[in-house]
Parts: C-alpha cells; sequence; structure tokens
C-alpha cells in the first residue's frame, strides 16, 4: 500500500546524501555496554573490518570504557563530531538521541530499535515523527528496525547481529535486504565464498532511507557491479520502480529475491483474470518490465550473483560480438554431458551452435565420432593426453560462435599447486581466443574457502551446482539480450482494496451500456450487436445485424453466462434464434427461479481467441494480462503480466512471450493473425486504465477475436468490475 510519505514523491526516491552513512570517518554508538550484545556485535565487525579504534566513540554514562575503548557520557562530549550515530536504544529513547545527534553535527544514523511502523499506528506516528526529525536535522538515517550494515572499503562494519565469521571482501556486489536474519546468512556465506562485497545492508523501515534511495545510490556508484534485493513489500511502489529504472538505464543487473508476497485480493475475483492471477504476479510484472533478475531462493540468488559479479567482460560490453553471449560447456564425464544438455533445455538456455568445422575438428583430435561438441566431454585427456585436452579446449574456444566457457574440472576439498595451475591455463587459454572463462562445480561440494580466494584473484567466477550455474547462464543471457529495450516505467498506483470502506465493499460488473461506453471511451472495438429485452425482440434484432448471430443472456451480476447454458452460437435463423432465447429462459429460471433475461444479439465473427485483462495489486496497482481466451482462459495458462501503461511494441511483445505466439504467427500453414490490432487492443486496455487506475476494480476482455492480418480485432464479451464510487473518491484523496 502506498502511504503519505509516497505521496509527497510518487516518481523518484528522496535525494540524500549517503557518504557519511557508507564512508564514515567517527562511529558514534549510543547506549553502548559490555554486556549488550548488539554493541559488542557493533564493535566486533568494526574491528575486524579493519576500522581504527580511534574512530569509535561508545557514549553511555554508566561506563569508563567500553571494549576497552574510551566510553562517554553524551555526544557533546565526544572529541570528533561523529559522522554516523549508531542508535542502540529502545524506541522511546529514540527521539532524543536523534534530537542530539543532529546537535552534535552528525550527517547519519542507525536506529535498530523496533516497535515503529511494522507493529501498530501509534508505531507508525512515531516512525514518522522520527523521519521528519531527522530529515530536518539533514540526517541520512537507516532504520527503525534494521540490524546495520557493513560496508568493507570503508571498514563501516556497523553489523549487531553478532561477529560475522570472516570479514567481507571489498567488491562490486551491493545486497540490501528487508530481512536482516536472511541477510546474515547471505554475509556468512558471502565470506565463506571470497564475493566481492561493495554494501550489505538491512533496509529496516526505511524512515528517510529506504530501499529506493539505496537501489538510486548504489545504481549510481561506479564501484558497484550488480545489485541484489531481497524484498518483502514496498509502501512506495512508484519511487522503487524509478530507481529500478535508473539501475537498468546504467547497465547494473539487479537480482531480486522476492519473498513474502502478498495475495492479490482474490475474494472478489469472479473474472477469469482474477482467478488466474497468482500472488505473485504484479511484482514479477515490475521485475520484467524494469529488466530485473528475479530468482528462487538463496543458493539461487547466490549463485547467480557470483556469475554476475564475475562476468563483468560480458556485462561491461568488452567482447562486441552478440547482444548475448555464445555459451559453451566442457566437463570431463560423458553422463555430465548429457545431465547439462537436459538442464539447459529445461532452463531455457540455448548453448552456442558449433561450426561443423570445429566439431569436424574436436571428434578427430578426442577420436569419437558420436562426440555432441557442446557440452564438450573431454574424457581424461588432461592426465592421459594432455596435448589432446589442450588443443581440444582452444579450438573449442576459437569457434566463433563461442564467447564464454564454462568449465568443470577436479575440484579437491582444497586446491593443490598442480589444479591452480591447471586453471590459470585455462583460464589463458580461453583468454587467448577472447573468451571469458566460469568455473563449475557439479553440485554443492565440501570446499575450502581457499578456492573463493584462489578463483578471486584469478579474476574467475566460480558457480557452484549444474542447475544454479545453467539457470544463472539462462539469466545473464536474457539480461544481455535486452539490455537495449527501450524502458517504459509504470505509472499507475496502488487502489488500496485491502483497507478501509473498500475492503468491505464488493466490486460490481457494469451492465452492458456502461461497459460499451467504457470500451467506446478506451477506443476498442465492440462487435456489432444489439440488447434485446424479449424473445420477439431478439429475432428481430438478429435480423437487423444479418446471420449467423450469437445470442447471450444478460442478467445482473451473471458472468460466465456459459457456465448455465447463457450463451448459444452460430445461429442463421429468427426460429433459432428465438428458440435459443426460450430455452434460456427456462434454463435460467429452473437454475435459481432468476426473472426473465434480457438478451445480447451478435453478430458473429471468427479468429483466434484472445483474453485481455486486468487485476489489482495491492502494491503496484492495475496488473495487465495476455492470453489465450474463450474457454481456454483458465484451462492452459498461457498467459504473460504486465503494467501499463503499454505502448504498441511493449503489448506487442507481451504477444511475442506467450507459449501460443507461433499459432498468431502463422505456424504450419495458418494464416497470420492480425497480432497488430491486438497489440492495438492491448494498448488502448491499458492506457484507459492508467488514466484512472480508481475506476476498475478488474476486467476481462474475453473472448478478444482476432481476425487473421488486416481483418482487425474486436471484443465479444467483457467482464468490468466497477468499485463502489464512495471508495474511489476515498483512494483518489489519499493518492494526491
Amino acid at each position: 500500500m502506498m502511504n503519505s510519505k509516497d505521496t509527497m514523491n510518487l516518481g523518484a526516491p528522496r535525494r540524500a546524501d549517503l557518504r557519511p552513512l557508507l564512508e564514515p570517518r567517527t562511529v558514534a554508538i549510543v547506549g553502548a555496554s559490555e554486556s549488550r550484545h548488539y554493541s559488542r556485535s557493533i564493535i566486533a565487525n568494526l574491528r575486524q573490518h579493519g576500522y581504527p579504534d580511534a574512530s569509535i566513540f561508545p557514549v553511555n554514562p554508566r561506563y569508563e570504557s567500553v571494549a576497552g575503548l574510551p566510553c562517554y557520557d553524551s555526544l557533546q562530549d565526544l572529541p570528533a563530531g561523529p559522522d554516523v550515530v549508531a542508535v542502540l536504544v529502545g524506541r522511546d529513547q529514540t527521539r532524543p538521541m536523534i534530537e542530539a545527534a543532529g546537535t552534535a553535527g552528525a550527517k547519519a544514523a542507525l536506529v535498530i530499535a523496533d516497535g515503529f511502523a511494522e507493529e501498530s499506528a501509534e508505531g507508525q506516528a512515531a516512525q514518522e515523527e522520527l523521519g521528519r526529525l531527522a530529515a530536518a536535522a539533514g540526517i541520512a538515517m537507516l532504520g527503525p528496525n534494521t540490524l546495520g550494515y557493513v560496508i568493507p572499503s570503508s571498514g563501516a562494519g556497523l553489523w549487531c547481529a553478532g561477529a560475522l565469521p570472516r570479514p567481507l571482501a571489498p567488491g562490486g556486489i551491493a545486497v540490501l535486504a528487508q530481512s536482516s536474519g536472511m541477510l546474515n546468512l547471505i554475509m556468512s556465506m558471502a565470506g565463506n565464498r571470497r564475493f566481492g562485497i561493495r554494501a550489505s545492508m538491512s533496509v529496516g523501515n526505511g524512515a528517510v532511507i529506504g530501499l529506493p534511495e539505496l537501489i538510486q545510490h548504489f545504481a549510481e556508484d561506479p564501484d558497484t557491479s550488480v545489485i541484489a534485493l531481497v524484498v518483502e513489500s514496498t509502501d512506495r511502489p512508484r519511487a522503487l520502480a524509478s530507481a529500478l529504472a535508473t539501475a537498468r538505464r546504467a547497465g547494473k543487473p539487479v537480482v531480486v529475491l522476492k519473498i513474502g508476497v502478498s495475495e492479490l485480493g482474490r475474494r472478489n475475483a469472479i473474472a477469469h483474470t482474477g482467478r488466474m492471477a497468482g500472488p505473485e504476479q504484479g511484482w514479477f510484472a515490475l521485475l520484467e518490465r524494469m529488466g530485473a533478475i528475479p530468482v528462487r531462493d538463496l543458493d539461487d540468488l547466490m549463485e547467480t550473483l557470483a556469475l554476475l559479479d564475475g562476468a563483468k567482460a560480458l556485462t561491461d560490453g568488452g567482447l562486441g560480438r552478440r547482444d548475448s553471449p555464445g555459451i559453451a560447456v566442457a566437463t570431463i564425464s560423458g553422463g555430465e554431458t548429457s545431465l547439462i544438455c537436459d538442464v539447459a533445455a529445461q532452463e531455457g538456455l540455448a548453448l552456442a551452435p558449433l561450426t561443423a568445422a570445429t566439431l569436424q575438428d574436436l571428434r578427430a583430435g578426442l577420436n569419437k565420432d558420436t562426440l555432441i561438441g557442446n557440452p564438450l566431454d573431454l574424457q581424461n585427456t588432461r592426465t592421459s593426453r594432455p596435448e589432446v585436452f589442450w588443443e581440444s579446449l582452444r579450438t573449442l574456444c576459437a569457434d566463433d560462435t563461442v564467447d564464454l566457457l564454462a568449465v568443470r574440472l577436479n575440484l579437491s576439498e582444497q586446491p593443490s599447486d598442480e589444479l591452480r595451475g591447471v586453471y590459470r591455463k585455462v583460464v589463458e587459454t580461453a583468454s587467448g581466443e577472447g573468451v571469458v572463462t566460469i568455473v563449475l562445480s557439479r553440485a554443492y561440494e565440501r570446499l575450502d574457502p581457499a578456492w573463493g580466494d584462489f578463483f578471486r584473484e584469478l579474476g574467475t567466477p566460480f558457480v557452484m551446482s549444474y542447475r544454479n550455474a545453467i539457470r544463472a547462464l539462462a539469466r545473464l543471457s536474457d539480461w544481455m539480450a535486452r539490455a537495449e529495450e527501450t524502458l517504459e516505467e509504470p505509472t499507475a498506483v496502488p487502489l488500496q482494496a485491502d483497507t478501509g470502506a473498500q475492503a468491505a465493499a464488493v466490486p460490481r460488473s457494469l451492465d452492458a451500456a456502461a461497459t460499451g461506453q467504457w470500451l467506446a471511451r478506451a477506443g476498442i472495438r465492440y462487435v456489432a450487436s444489439e440488447i434485446a429485452g424479449s424473445v420477439s425482440a431478439a429475432g428481430q434484432a438478429a435480423d437487423r445485424l444479418g446471420y449467423p448471430v450469437a445470442v447471450k443472456a444478460v442478467l445482473p451480476d451473471l458472468v460466465h453466462k456459459s457456465d448455465v447454458g447463457g450463451v448459444a452460437l452460430g445461429l442463421t435463423s429468427r426460429a433459432e434464434v428465438e428458440r435459443a432465447c426460450a430455452t434460456m429462459e427456462a434454463s435460467l429460471a429452473a437454475a435459481d427461479g432468476a426473472v426473465s433475461p434480457s438478451y445480447e444479439i451478435q453478430q458473429m465473427v471468427t479468429g483466434m481467441e484472445m483474453i485481455v485483462g486486468m487485476i489489482h495489486d495491492p502494491s503496484w496497482g492495475p496488473v495487465i494480462m495476455v492470453g489465450s481466451g474463450g474457454v481456454f482462459a483458465e484451462n492452459i495458462h498461457d498467459v504473460v503480466w504486465d503494467l501499463p501503461p503499454l505502448s504498441k511494441p511493449r503489448a506487442q511483445s507481451m504477444i511475442e512471450r506467450l507459449q501460443g505466439y507461433p499459432l498468431l504467427s502463422g505456424a504450419r500453414g495458418r494464416p497470420p493473425a492480425d497480432v497488430d490490432a491486438l497489440a492495438e487492443v492491448i494498448s488502448g486496455f491499458a492506457a484507459a486504465v492508467a488514466e484512472d487506475p480508481s475506476v476498475l476494480h478488474s476486467a476481462d476482455l474475453n473472448p478478444v477475436i482476432t481476425g487473421v492480418k488486416g481483418d482487425g480485432a474486436c471484443v465479444v464479451d467483457a467482464v468490468l468490475l466497477a468499485v463502489p464510487a464512495g471508495a474511489k473518491e476515498e483512494a483518489h484523496a489519499r493518492d494526491h
């Protein structure tokens, strides 16, 4: 949901100078204690990351010293003004401490206390007041409800959830997490693998500095190569989208682990779109639109980061040979080449198609006519026929289709001098042919951290497990292929359907006249039709429209007409029309004693049946869906989601991502459908929704009949669910 903070700055993150927070020359620790876990942890982590004792100022009038450091009575007693103040006191004491920090000239603060907006309305009010106080004093405040952060390059190890097992190595990965517990594990894993970390930050509640500000900062930071997010929710959707757009334009991959996704408010999902919407659709639509990379779990996150951070020669465009890398895999097991083929197919990774000349040379050199070539089985030639091993590797890398070599050789628990030499020569061989190397393991093997140090020194990504490595390679390939796409930021806002009057209100479907008016305003063609109030009037309407026709029963809130016998198609005479209407009336009366329906008489049109729909996501507002329509809408689930507005090219890209797109484009001799007209329907629909997102709660245009190329596309049935007027006005007032 959006709150008052976001309505003040819908479109962009707040601007703040984060240098005092990230590169502090002095650190004050308010509430420091010999016995308190938090202060012991911060001091230990500062020291572990090389921060000088002389710049650490514990503050607590009860102590003469803490952890061997002089302790001061107050911030005003410090020998130098603090750049950052770590506030380790409870909620009720945070306000006077922030006031004192401002008086002492601090430019940044870390507030760990909880009990604010995450807990109650009272806590929300206290948090907003704390944020206003810090902002007025010019303090870049992280928190409340955070466990801190680590910036290895500056030694700022302000992490209070225990001493880290190993110091974090400086590097290019910025990790921003809304879950402090998961961040603690990520830092432990990163330390063990020797990842290069630019920043590791627990975001907290973001009263002043939140996720959008941090993404924006590291997107613009020249020392950051990749950004990782662990995200639960956002109350500032537009600012977050703007920050992700900045990262995309800066060429910084953003890897996102989305956890705790909120449901889409499916209690009112009587239309097809709502029933097909998963709880993650709004978030994943945003990530796809912004070019971010969603991952599934922590292992997936870590291995994707390992690849993206290490493959900078590719992501920086250094090769310049093609939009996405040609990937070759080499291993020392025939069985593993088959496994790699299976996993690559499952994860959607296309391996580089080697030239006929390369395949001939490899088969001759390895003396194996059945050799696949890519992935390449080098067998045991490294030890039995080393000249064949190295020549085969050189031949593979010299192929014009290959940009990246993923290699799996022996990995003992600890690196030996022999294996170090082998991997160095592999990298030299590949780089001599202009190819980037990454090293794989087959699974999560028990390996000494010295391997991480070695591969870091070698400048070569090391990615564990074939599955995660191939998945990460597929994501890298897709990210690079989309790097030049035109970026269109979403502009609609959440309806806030889960709060206040709207939570209790049940959206109602618009009647046929109102539905037609809405579609007309959106510029969407509706099939030629008439509404008839009786059986005889239906026959007369059919005569005027011309045969064949379709007849549909019309009753308030009758949405799925075909489920109750309320649809008849392909009728060719007045007698058939009147007989169908009479049958519908009897069927509906027998079902629930309903009053006599009206009848919609439509011209019959032919073509591919598609669905275009919308549902409101509590974080992202309207989410647009395109998929296979008609009775197939809920059965085959071939759908794509995106956020409005949608340009016509963006709408076209949605259609092309459907599994059924080959049928639309003329597969197996079929005439191509009018995809251009369908894209216009999608774009117009999205524009109308985005113009005033508080009008509709959800919508189905189903089916949208798409004729052959040149015949256009038209809607033959539509269900528009409207938000009650009072709730709409309330939402509009909040959002403006």
